[in-house]
Protein backbone atom coordinates (compact mmCIF):
# COMPACT_ATOMS: atom_id res chain seq x y z
CA UNK A 1 0.00 0.00 0.00
CA UNK A 2 1.09 3.52 -0.62
CA UNK A 3 2.44 5.88 1.58
CA UNK A 4 -0.39 8.57 3.18
CA UNK A 5 2.25 10.85 2.40
CA UNK A 6 2.47 10.34 -1.18
CA UNK A 7 -1.18 11.54 -1.78
CA UNK A 8 -1.21 14.82 -0.21
CA UNK A 9 -1.82 16.67 -3.55
CA UNK A 10 -4.59 14.25 -4.56
CA UNK A 11 -6.79 14.82 -1.14
CA UNK A 12 -6.04 17.92 -0.41
CA UNK A 13 -7.47 19.10 -4.21
CA UNK A 14 -10.30 16.61 -2.98
CA UNK A 15 -11.13 18.21 -0.16
CA UNK A 16 -10.84 21.44 -0.89
CA UNK A 17 -12.96 20.67 -4.09
CA UNK A 18 -15.80 19.33 -1.11
CA UNK A 19 -15.09 22.51 0.30
CA UNK A 20 -16.41 24.58 -2.57
CA UNK A 21 -19.12 22.27 -2.91
CA UNK A 22 -17.92 19.77 -5.61
CA UNK A 23 -18.92 16.28 -4.76
CA UNK A 24 -15.33 13.71 -4.35
CA UNK A 25 -16.75 11.28 -6.79
CA UNK A 26 -17.95 13.61 -9.53
CA UNK A 27 -14.26 15.45 -9.59
CA UNK A 28 -12.94 12.01 -10.30
CA UNK A 29 -14.97 10.71 -12.32
CA UNK A 30 -14.73 14.02 -14.39
CA UNK A 31 -10.72 13.50 -14.22
CA UNK A 32 -10.96 9.76 -15.06
CA UNK A 33 -9.77 8.45 -11.95
CA UNK A 34 -10.07 5.67 -10.11
CA UNK A 35 -11.46 6.08 -6.70
CA UNK A 36 -8.98 3.62 -5.70
CA UNK A 37 -6.07 4.59 -6.90
CA UNK A 38 -7.03 8.25 -5.70
CA UNK A 39 -6.59 6.92 -1.97
CA UNK A 40 -3.54 5.19 -2.49
CA UNK A 41 -1.89 8.05 -4.20
CA UNK A 42 -1.17 5.95 -7.49
CA UNK A 43 -1.80 8.98 -9.51
CA UNK A 44 0.20 9.44 -12.49
CA UNK A 45 1.54 13.20 -13.36
CA UNK A 46 -0.59 13.85 -15.65
CA UNK A 47 -3.78 12.83 -14.03
CA UNK A 48 -2.85 15.34 -11.22
CA UNK A 49 -2.34 17.84 -14.05
CA UNK A 50 -6.13 17.02 -15.33
CA UNK A 51 -7.77 16.36 -11.63
CA UNK A 52 -6.43 20.38 -11.35
CA UNK A 53 -8.09 21.46 -14.23
CA UNK A 54 -11.37 20.05 -13.57
CA UNK A 55 -11.39 20.68 -10.17
CA UNK A 56 -10.85 24.13 -11.58
CA UNK A 57 -13.63 23.81 -13.69
CA UNK A 58 -16.41 22.11 -11.51
CA UNK A 59 -15.91 24.44 -8.88
CA UNK A 60 -16.35 27.18 -10.75
CA UNK A 61 -13.09 28.93 -8.90
CA UNK A 62 -11.34 30.93 -11.66
CA UNK A 63 -8.54 31.19 -8.69
CA UNK A 64 -8.81 27.94 -7.64
CA UNK A 65 -5.01 27.39 -7.04
CA UNK A 66 -4.96 30.76 -4.86
CA UNK A 67 -7.73 30.38 -2.96
CA UNK A 68 -6.71 26.26 -2.47
CA UNK A 69 -2.96 27.54 -0.76
CA UNK A 70 -4.74 29.54 1.89
CA UNK A 71 -7.00 26.73 2.98
CA UNK A 72 -4.07 24.45 3.13
CA UNK A 73 -2.13 27.03 5.59
CA UNK A 74 -5.15 27.05 7.48
CA UNK A 75 -5.70 23.74 7.92
CA UNK A 76 -2.07 23.11 7.58
CA UNK A 77 -1.33 20.58 10.60
CA UNK A 78 -4.04 18.64 9.36
CA UNK A 79 -2.78 18.41 5.64
CA UNK A 80 0.62 18.28 5.60
CA UNK A 81 1.47 16.42 9.08
CA UNK A 82 5.36 15.87 9.68
CA UNK A 83 6.20 18.24 6.50
CA UNK A 84 3.85 20.95 7.81
CA UNK A 85 5.57 20.98 11.23
CA UNK A 86 8.82 20.32 10.12
CA UNK A 87 8.57 23.81 8.10
CA UNK A 88 7.60 25.73 10.92
CA UNK A 89 10.70 24.21 13.40
CA UNK A 90 13.18 25.98 11.17
CA UNK A 91 14.88 28.57 12.79
CA UNK A 92 14.92 31.00 9.79
CA UNK A 93 12.63 31.54 6.67
CA UNK A 94 15.68 31.02 4.43
CA UNK A 95 16.09 27.78 5.87
CA UNK A 96 12.29 26.84 5.38
CA UNK A 97 12.65 27.66 1.69
CA UNK A 98 15.91 25.47 1.38
CA UNK A 99 14.45 22.93 2.80
CA UNK A 100 11.22 22.78 0.99
CA UNK A 101 12.72 22.61 -2.07
CA UNK A 102 14.57 19.25 -0.79
CA UNK A 103 11.06 18.18 0.47
CA UNK A 104 8.82 19.52 -1.90
CA UNK A 105 8.87 16.32 -3.52
CA UNK A 106 6.80 14.61 -1.29
CA UNK A 107 3.92 16.97 -1.90
CA UNK A 108 4.63 16.33 -6.05
CA UNK A 109 6.64 13.99 -7.13
CA UNK A 110 7.43 16.12 -10.53
CA UNK A 111 8.05 18.93 -8.66
CA UNK A 112 10.67 21.32 -8.30
CA UNK A 113 11.62 24.26 -5.41
CA UNK A 114 15.16 25.72 -5.71
CA UNK A 115 16.10 29.14 -4.01
CA UNK A 116 18.92 31.52 -5.72
CA UNK A 117 20.45 34.02 -3.71
CA UNK A 118 22.09 36.94 -5.96
CA UNK A 119 23.30 39.87 -3.14
CA UNK A 120 20.65 41.27 -2.33
CA UNK A 121 17.82 39.39 -4.30
CA UNK A 122 16.29 35.77 -3.62
CA UNK A 123 14.30 33.54 -6.42
CA UNK A 124 12.28 31.31 -5.33
CA UNK A 125 11.91 29.63 -8.11
CA UNK A 126 9.34 26.60 -8.58
CA UNK A 127 9.35 24.04 -12.09
CA UNK A 128 7.60 21.15 -13.04
CA UNK A 129 9.50 18.19 -14.52
CA UNK A 130 8.93 16.83 -17.93
CA UNK A 131 5.62 18.95 -18.51
CA UNK A 132 5.70 21.10 -21.71
CA UNK A 133 3.13 23.75 -20.99
CA UNK A 134 2.12 25.85 -17.97
CA UNK A 135 0.42 24.67 -15.45
CA UNK A 136 -1.45 27.83 -14.13
CA UNK A 137 -3.29 26.71 -10.85
CA UNK A 138 -0.57 24.65 -9.35
CA UNK A 139 1.74 26.89 -10.33
CA UNK A 140 0.11 29.99 -8.58
CA UNK A 141 -1.01 27.70 -5.78
CA UNK A 142 2.65 26.98 -5.31
CA UNK A 143 4.05 30.23 -5.18
CA UNK A 144 0.75 31.28 -3.15
CA UNK A 145 1.38 28.90 -0.35
CA UNK A 146 5.18 29.66 0.49
CA UNK A 147 4.37 33.10 0.23
CA UNK A 148 1.64 32.81 2.67
CA UNK A 149 3.43 30.20 4.90
CA UNK A 150 6.36 32.36 5.05
CA UNK A 151 4.48 35.40 6.70
CA UNK A 152 2.77 33.48 8.59
CA UNK A 153 6.06 31.16 10.16
CA UNK A 154 8.21 34.79 10.72
CA UNK A 155 5.10 36.70 11.90
CA UNK A 156 5.55 39.37 9.44
CA UNK A 157 3.22 40.65 6.78
CA UNK A 158 6.18 40.92 3.92
CA UNK A 159 5.64 41.52 0.29
CA UNK A 160 7.78 40.06 -2.94
CA UNK A 161 9.71 42.47 -4.77
CA UNK A 162 7.65 40.75 -7.87
CA UNK A 163 6.18 37.44 -8.40
CA UNK A 164 6.42 35.93 -12.12
CA UNK A 165 4.55 33.25 -13.98
CA UNK A 166 5.12 31.01 -17.01
CA UNK A 167 1.61 31.16 -18.19
CA UNK A 168 -0.39 34.14 -19.45
CA UNK A 169 -2.13 36.85 -17.66
CA UNK A 170 -5.59 35.46 -16.61
CA UNK A 171 -8.92 37.92 -17.27
CA UNK A 172 -8.75 39.11 -13.88
CA UNK A 173 -5.93 39.04 -11.25
CA UNK A 174 -7.58 40.98 -8.15
CA UNK A 175 -7.25 37.66 -5.98
CA UNK A 176 -3.11 37.78 -7.42
CA UNK A 177 -2.63 41.96 -6.23
CA UNK A 178 -4.61 40.92 -3.30
CA UNK A 179 -2.30 38.16 -2.17
CA UNK A 180 0.79 38.25 -3.51
CA UNK A 181 0.61 42.33 -2.99
CA UNK A 182 3.49 42.94 -5.46
CA UNK A 183 4.37 43.56 -8.95
CA UNK A 184 2.82 40.43 -11.34
CA UNK A 185 4.61 39.67 -14.53
CA UNK A 186 2.88 36.81 -16.61
CA UNK A 187 4.33 35.03 -20.01
CA UNK A 188 7.86 34.76 -18.45
CA UNK A 189 10.56 32.09 -18.48
CA UNK A 190 9.96 30.57 -15.18
CA UNK A 191 7.62 31.02 -12.02
CA UNK A 192 9.19 32.92 -9.34
CA UNK A 193 8.83 34.82 -6.26
CA UNK A 194 11.47 37.57 -6.07
CA UNK A 195 12.29 38.49 -2.53
CA UNK A 196 14.74 40.64 -0.32
CA UNK A 197 17.56 38.60 0.39
CA UNK A 198 17.62 40.09 3.98
CA UNK A 199 13.96 38.25 4.78
CA UNK A 200 15.45 35.13 4.37
CA UNK A 201 17.26 35.82 7.79
CA UNK A 202 14.12 36.73 9.86
CA UNK A 203 13.99 33.57 12.61
CA UNK A 204 10.35 31.75 12.67
CA UNK A 205 8.16 32.21 15.45
CA UNK A 206 7.66 28.69 16.50
CA UNK A 207 11.51 27.57 15.65
CA UNK A 208 12.19 24.50 17.12
CA UNK A 209 15.55 23.09 16.29
CA UNK A 210 15.40 19.81 18.19
CA UNK A 211 11.63 18.81 17.16
CA UNK A 212 13.00 19.78 13.07
CA UNK A 213 16.25 17.89 13.62
CA UNK A 214 13.74 14.31 14.72
CA UNK A 215 11.48 15.43 11.88
CA UNK A 216 13.84 16.00 9.67
CA UNK A 217 15.24 12.09 9.74
CA UNK A 218 11.64 10.93 9.61
CA UNK A 219 11.21 13.56 5.99
CA UNK A 220 14.34 11.62 4.93
CA UNK A 221 12.88 8.22 5.04
CA UNK A 222 9.59 9.12 2.95
CA UNK A 223 12.29 11.04 0.12
CA UNK A 224 14.04 7.59 0.15
CA UNK A 225 10.80 5.74 -0.68
CA UNK A 226 10.35 8.72 -3.25
CA UNK A 227 13.12 8.59 -4.55
CA UNK A 228 13.35 5.05 -4.71
CA UNK A 229 10.00 5.02 -7.75
CA UNK A 230 6.78 5.57 -6.47
CA UNK A 231 5.40 4.78 -10.11
CA UNK A 232 3.29 2.30 -11.50
CA UNK A 233 6.26 1.26 -13.79
CA UNK A 234 8.26 1.34 -10.85
CA UNK A 235 6.27 -1.21 -9.44
CA UNK A 236 5.40 -3.24 -12.11
CA UNK A 237 9.08 -3.57 -12.71
CA UNK A 238 10.39 -4.73 -9.77
CA UNK A 239 7.09 -6.75 -9.78
CA UNK A 240 7.94 -8.61 -12.74
CA UNK A 241 11.25 -8.79 -12.45
CA UNK A 242 10.57 -11.04 -8.98
CA UNK A 243 8.00 -13.28 -10.93
CA UNK A 244 10.06 -14.81 -13.92
CA UNK A 245 10.84 -17.52 -12.23
CA UNK A 246 7.55 -18.35 -12.36
CA UNK A 247 7.29 -18.45 -15.95
CA UNK A 248 5.73 -15.75 -18.58
CA UNK A 249 4.37 -12.85 -16.55
CA UNK A 250 0.63 -11.38 -17.41
CA UNK A 251 -1.17 -8.75 -16.89
CA UNK A 252 -3.69 -10.30 -14.96
CA UNK A 253 -0.90 -11.65 -12.46
CA UNK A 254 0.29 -8.68 -12.28
CA UNK A 255 -2.33 -6.42 -11.67
CA UNK A 256 -3.48 -8.92 -8.66
CA UNK A 257 -0.58 -8.66 -7.03
CA UNK A 258 -0.88 -4.57 -7.27
CA UNK A 259 -4.16 -4.76 -6.08
CA UNK A 260 -5.87 -3.39 -9.24
CA UNK A 261 -7.74 -4.56 -12.13
CA UNK A 262 -5.68 -5.30 -15.14
CA UNK A 263 -7.63 -2.43 -17.28
CA UNK A 264 -6.99 -0.09 -14.42
CA UNK A 265 -3.37 -1.65 -14.28
CA UNK A 266 -2.96 -0.82 -18.42
CA UNK A 267 -4.36 2.11 -17.90
CA UNK A 268 -2.37 4.04 -15.75
CA UNK A 269 0.98 2.69 -17.35
CA UNK A 270 -0.46 3.97 -21.15
CA UNK A 271 -0.63 7.52 -18.59
CA UNK A 272 3.03 7.32 -17.97
CA UNK A 273 3.78 6.54 -21.21
CA UNK A 274 4.73 2.69 -21.47
CA UNK A 275 2.69 -0.76 -21.41
CA UNK A 276 2.92 -4.34 -19.64
CA UNK A 277 4.27 -5.85 -22.90
CA UNK A 278 7.18 -3.11 -22.75
CA UNK A 279 7.95 -3.39 -19.63
CA UNK A 280 8.39 -7.19 -19.31
CA UNK A 281 10.43 -6.72 -22.44
CA UNK A 282 12.62 -4.56 -21.35
CA UNK A 283 13.17 -6.13 -17.79
CA UNK A 284 13.78 -9.17 -19.36
CA UNK A 285 16.72 -7.67 -21.68
CA UNK A 286 18.32 -5.55 -18.59
CA UNK A 287 18.38 -8.91 -17.20
CA UNK A 288 19.93 -10.95 -19.75
CA UNK A 289 22.86 -8.68 -20.08
CA UNK A 290 23.52 -9.17 -16.60
CA UNK A 291 23.27 -12.83 -16.95
CA UNK A 292 25.27 -13.23 -20.04
CA UNK A 293 28.07 -11.20 -18.08
CA UNK A 294 28.47 -14.17 -16.20
CA UNK A 295 29.94 -17.39 -17.85
CA UNK A 296 28.97 -19.89 -15.20
CA UNK A 297 25.52 -19.43 -15.98
CA UNK A 298 24.79 -20.95 -19.71
CA UNK A 299 22.50 -19.50 -22.03
CA UNK A 300 19.91 -22.18 -20.93
CA UNK A 301 19.74 -21.47 -18.06
CA UNK A 302 19.80 -17.31 -18.24
CA UNK A 303 16.49 -18.69 -20.46
CA UNK A 304 14.86 -20.42 -17.28
CA UNK A 305 15.98 -17.43 -15.14
CA UNK A 306 13.88 -15.19 -17.42
CA UNK A 307 10.54 -16.76 -17.40
CA UNK A 308 10.80 -18.89 -21.42
CA UNK A 309 9.17 -21.60 -22.16
CA UNK A 310 11.89 -21.93 -24.73
CA UNK A 311 15.73 -21.19 -25.14
CA UNK A 312 14.62 -20.15 -29.10
CA UNK A 313 11.92 -17.81 -27.42
CA UNK A 314 14.99 -16.11 -25.29
CA UNK A 315 17.29 -16.33 -28.56
CA UNK A 316 14.87 -14.36 -30.95
CA UNK A 317 13.58 -11.68 -27.95
CA UNK A 318 17.10 -11.18 -27.28
CA UNK A 319 18.18 -10.45 -31.58
CA UNK A 320 15.37 -8.21 -31.64
CA UNK A 321 16.73 -5.90 -28.73
CA UNK A 322 20.17 -6.03 -28.90
CA UNK A 323 20.70 -7.39 -32.62
CA UNK A 324 23.17 -10.56 -31.61
CA UNK A 325 22.57 -13.73 -30.36
CA UNK A 326 22.57 -14.11 -26.60
CA UNK A 327 25.75 -16.34 -28.11
CA UNK A 328 27.38 -13.49 -30.15
CA UNK A 329 27.08 -10.96 -27.35
CA UNK A 330 28.89 -13.78 -25.02
CA UNK A 331 31.52 -13.87 -27.10
CA UNK A 332 31.67 -10.53 -28.08
CA UNK A 333 32.80 -9.77 -24.44
CA UNK A 334 34.84 -12.37 -24.17
CA UNK A 335 37.09 -11.48 -27.16
CA UNK A 336 37.14 -7.80 -25.06
CA UNK A 337 38.26 -9.95 -22.29
CA UNK A 338 35.13 -9.11 -20.18
CA UNK A 339 34.61 -12.41 -19.23
CA UNK A 340 35.91 -15.91 -19.49
CA UNK A 341 34.84 -18.64 -21.98
CA UNK A 342 31.56 -18.67 -23.69
CA UNK A 343 29.10 -21.00 -22.76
Amino acid sequence: MESAEQNREVLALVGFAANLGVAPDALLRAASLDADDAIRGAVAHAQVVRLWEEATRLSGDEDFGLHLSEWLIQHAEDQFDVLAFAMRSCATLGEQYTRMGRYVRLLHKETSLRLEVDGDTARLVHGVMDYDRPTRQPSEGMLAMLLVQGRRTIGEDFSPRAVRFIHARPPRTTEHERIFRAPLFFGCARDELVLDSALLQRPQVHAEPRLFALLERQLEELLSKVSEGSTITCRVRRDVASVLLEGEPTLASLAKRLRVSPRTLQRRLQDEGTSFADLVADVRHELALGYLRNPSVSIQEVAFLLGYAEVSTFHRAFKRRARVTPLEYRRGRAADGTLGAPR
